[in-house]
């Protein structure tokens, strides 16, 4: 549910982002206003590189573990996101799901260590299922968002083969210890199609021993149409038999820098009491947004949820909006 306080922020988010781009087209559309030297930027501007100062700080603290005397000139290749995102749905009401995520590699580890600090859905972050256009449009029923800080190692980073390790500790202060291997495989299967398979073995504190086998099948058509298909697993020590989640979606580009689609999704867990937990429909709009590196995206759609045996499977409306900042190299 959401709290007062979480709406609150997310209306002024909201409002701040209106006067931004009413300011930003009135300052385009205003021609006799002369052009001064010293303009101060807009503060979306002053935001995001307070964020990537801030991220270039622990970089640097992190990367003194593996050395000393580090310089200004250290590339610590830092790529990240910041999304906020108010939704609605007649099933659960109003929330707003947020996420950071900073990942950057450490020059005195030789380039083979890279750090991750964020907060978010655990898999979300540290599997960086967000990194394409939009990786899944299943929102989990639980709060489950929590700061997660990692050290990853990348033995491998090739464009067909990449294995990578990460340890850390998620939840906060609750110390939630967690190690991972992680291998993806990608191949293009023709001229218009590629398969990616990502398979990860893993121990949690809270879950204990696990694995989870991700397939994904994209096909380009005519340039401007994506097609994607995504079969995602996961079987755990204390999870109830296979949790499983599966996509199909098509994306339209339509101009530079602005998409519709339309998802259709089911997730479910095979041994729970319910084992269907949600199907639907979303229809999105993406576009980029005052800056190259900002991004709105509204959505609406249907879905069916079910997650107790004693509740009735009816169709419910929802929608919403959601903020994306990048930053980095």
């Amino acid at each position: 549910m959401l709290t007062k306080q979480n709406l609150c922020c997310a209306l002024v988010l909201i409002t701040l982002f209106s006067w931004s781009a009413q300011a930003h087209a009135t300052t385009n559309n205003d021609e006799q206003e002369p052009a001064t030297d010293k303009k101060d930027p807009a503060w979306i501007d002053n935001f995001q590189d307070g964020v990537e100062n801030t991220v270039d700080k622990t970089a640097r603290w992190f990367d003194r573990f593996f050395g000393e005397g580090s310089t200004s000139n250290d590339d610590y290749d830092i790529q990240g996101r910041l999304t906020v995102g108010p939704s609605w749905s007649a099933y659960e009401g109003w929330k707003v799901d947020s996420s950071f995520r900073a990942q950057f590699r450490l020059p005195q580890a030789k380039q083979k260590f890279s750090a991750i600090i964020g907060r978010g859905n655990f898999d979300d972050i540290v599997n960086d299922k967000q990194s394409s256009y939009r990786a899944s449009v299943i929102q989990s029923t639980k709060d489950d968002e929590e700061w997660i800080i990692g050290l990853g190692f990348n033995p491998n980073h090739g464009e067909t083969d990449r294995l990578y390790f990460s340890a850390g500790i998620r939840g906060g202060l609750k110390a939630d210890l967690y190690a991972q291997g992680r291998h993806m495989w990608q191949r293009r299967l023709n001229d218009v199609s590629q398969l990616r398979i990502r398979s990860t073995a893993f121990w949690r504190d809270s879950d204990g021993f696990g694995v989870n086998e991700r397939v994904d099948w994209e096909a380009s058509m005519r340039e401007l149409w994506l097609a994607r298909i995504s079969l995602d697993g996961t079987f755990a020590e204390r999870t109830e038999g296979i949790r499983w989640q599966h996509k199909a979606a098509l994306y339209h580009l339509y101009a530079a820098e602005k998409a519709i689609a339309t998802e259709i999704f089911i997730r479910g867990e095979t041994e729970h009491d319910v084992g269907i937990h949600d199907v639907g429909i979303r229809f999105i709009h993406r576009r980029e947004w005052l800056r190259e590196w900002l991004f709105l995206e509204i959505w609406g759609g249907l879905h069916w949820p079910r997650e107790e045996h004693f509740e009735v499977r009816e169709r419910r409306w929802m929608f919403g909006v959601e903020f994306a900042m990048w930053y980095g190299d």
